[in-house]
């Protein structure tokens, strides 16, 4: 039986080629890949010559069929599996073949090579520890805001596309202004680009970004005793504005203490009882 491996290619810089990712790409034989015309183009590239070598597609459309091809094909032999570009599990389509690896007993390894999340954090200048990896975010501007409002303490890592980076960040600026941002454009690349803002700061200083290639945008939350979310300082404005009723009290207490409203309802009314 045959193992998956799992091939960490480079971002960018064909420098960033591990001498063992290289020594794979010459003398393996199966490989499944997320595009393989983007695969082939990398073996040109480094000098690797495709005769011989057996590349099928693996893409997030695969159906169940095809992972179980995969799966037979490394029951054989060495089965390489590479995306695009870095990780073929970060964001990209290699998670349900491994599951399927392990589900049949067949070993699994991974020659690291550049992450894109992990260098992004490096070059941020934000805090490092704890961070979050969120991938990529949802086309629909409400589901955007609510995981930027629900988003705990610490680092957030996020992945967008060009054509929607600006629309995102415009709404990052007005839903939490104050967290602190960093803007990576083209990793590796002759074009790399950091900027390093104030979220509420994005709409003045996106002149400066050049909307094309691949971007991944940072921003670090302060802990909760320290920035409230927004739900949380609208909520208690409206009670300084209007008074607090029990029910807003319960809810705002909920929030603070992330727990359901009606739970504290019902012990701040045990306790009304008692007195």
């Amino acid at each position: 039986m045959g193992k998956i491996i799992l091939l960490n290619t480079p971002i960018g810089n064909l420098g960033d080629m591990t001498p063992r990712v290289s020594e794979a790409l010459k003398t393996g034989v199966q490989f499944a890949v997320e595009d393989t015309r983007v695969f082939k183009d990398l073996l040109n590239h480094i000098g690797v010559s495709l005769q011989g070598k057996r590349i099928v597609s693996l893409h997030d459309q695969s159906e169940g069929t095809q992972i179980g091809k995969l799966i037979e094909m490394a029951q054989h032999d060495d089965l390489y599996v590479a995306s695009e570009a870095g990780s073929p599990i970060v964001s990209d389509p290699a998670y349900p073949l491994v599951i399927a690896a392990y589900e049949q007993g067949i070993k699994v390894e991974s020659y690291s090579g550049v992450s894109s999340p992990i260098m992004a954090l490096e070059l941020s200048g934000l805090p490092p520890i704890p961070f979050q990896f969120h991938g990529f975010l949802p086309r629909e501007s409400g589901k955007r805001a609510k995981i930027f409002q629900n988003v705990g303490y610490g680092t957030h890592i996020f992945f967008e596309a060009p054509t929607r980076v600006e629309e995102t960040l415009d709404e990052l600026g007005e839903l939490l202004p104050e967290v602190e941002l960093a803007v990576v454009r083209e990793l590796s690349k002759k074009f790399e680009q950091v900027i390093k803002l104030k979220a509420g700061e994005w709409k003045e200083r996106k002149k400066e970004v050049n909307f094309k290639g691949e971007f991944i945008f940072l921003f670090h939350k302060k802990e909760e005793s320290q920035a409230f979310s927004s739900e949380i300082r609208e909520l208690a404005q409206e009670i300084v504005a209007t008074g607090a009723t029990p029910k807003q009290t319960a809810k705002l207490l909920g929030l603070i203490l992330d727990r359901p409203t009606k739970d504290i309802y019902s012990e701040m009314s045990r306790q009304k009882r008692h007195e």
